[in-house]
């Protein structure tokens, strides 16, 4: 009996370690010959390009064959929604395909169904690479600097379009705060706005905090340009004095919603696959998400770049994004 069973776990043992070269195999011949494109909903201003660009250059060496990345910007007018509404079309479920777009997205699901021919929950997500702290910032020609002179005096805002946190930030601040931003919408993106706000077009813009330090660090250092409040669920470390959108609410209601709309900053630079890949590809690719992160000249790259690097892993993405579809619907239709 005893001779019986220890052939036969020789014989699982076997199959067991036959079964690795295969799967290896297979992802090898999958990937030999091909080119991952990489989606990105954004134009190559701001801070979307630079940390598509790192992840591109790094992240083929833990890929079977190591495939070049080919990036596509996609644009980023109104909030990436083209990208998220062509998943479930466009990307092919194949494991050749990544994408990473607006982190509004998600919440944008919610406020806007009507708008949005996707489900994130569907998404496959490989990790995040940092949280990106959205804001709205004021250019120093502008009228009214402060949140309280805005709630007299008008105040020029740039904007990509409704779903994009260039327009959700200012219009929550007029609909809860009575400021008075008006909000121009159709820029292209955050390079546009910085052109804008340059020409003198417009007197302050939103987006996140990263695309104006990567753009115009000179502004930043002689206070051209400054941050009124970021839409974060945490302070901003490099602007510690700055309040988020959370606490200059005053009613408790006000207060929730701003704290659901601001979740969107924990999706940051998120990278996903479509739905229906192959659960190899899958975890294959999350595992080279992983290895990234931890790569030491990936790491030193994103610092030469002034990139910051706080990964998220997928499970905690995916454990974000059901709580953010589902929920209450007071506050979410007070968010509306």
């Amino acid at each position: 009996m005893k001779k019986t069973t220890s052939l036969v776990g020789a014989a699982l043992l076997v199959g067991t370690l036959a079964n690795v070269p295969a799967k290896a195999d297979a992802l090898s011949d999958f990937y030999r010959g091909k080119n991952i494109t990489f989606l990105v909903g954004s134009d190559p201003g701001g801070s979307f390009g630079p940390y598509a660009q790192v992840l591109a250059e790094h992240m083929p060496k833990y890929i079977p064959e190591k495939p070049k990345f080919v990036i596509k910007y996609t644009g980023g007018e109104s909030g990436g929604l083209n990208l998220a509404n062509s998943v479930r079309a466009n990307m092919p479920a194949d494991g050749a395909t990544i994408a990473m777009t607006q982190q509004t997205v998600v919440i944008n699901q919610v406020l806007q169904p009507q708008y949005a021919k996707y489900d994130a929950r569907e998404w496959l997500w490989l990790g995040n690479m940092a949280p990106v702290r959205n804001m709205l910032s004021i250019w120093h020609t502008a009228k009214a600097k402060t949140i309280e002179e805005a709630k007299t005096t008008e105040v020029i805002i740039g904007a990509t379009g409704p779903s994009s946190p260039t327009y959700i930030v200012p219009n929550l601040m007029n609909k809860f705060l009575g400021t008075k931003y008006k909000i121009v919408t159709g820029y292209k993106g955050a390079a546009d706005l910085n052109l804008a706000m340059q020409r003198g077009e417009i007197e302050g813009r939103g987006a996140s905090w990263v695309s104006v330090q990567l753009s115009m660090p000179d502004a930043i250092a002689d206070g051209r340009i400054k941050p009124v409040v970021f839409a974060s669920i945490t302070r901003e470390p490099s602007a510690p004095d700055v309040p988020t959108l959370a606490e200059i609410m005053k009613d408790p209601v006000h207060r929730q919603v701003a704290e659901f709309l601001s979740a969107e900053s924990d999706f940051g630079r998120s990278v996903f696959l479509p739905p229906g890949v192959p659960a190899d590809r899958v975890a294959m690719m999350r595992t080279a998400f992983e290895k990234t992160m931890k790569d030491e000249a990936f790491l030193a790259d994103a610092k030469r770049l002034n990139l910051t690097i706080e990964p998220m892993s997928h499970q905690k993405l995916a454990e974000i994004t059901a709580k953010v579809v589902s929920a209450p619907k007071e506050v979410v239709e007070l968010a509306k």
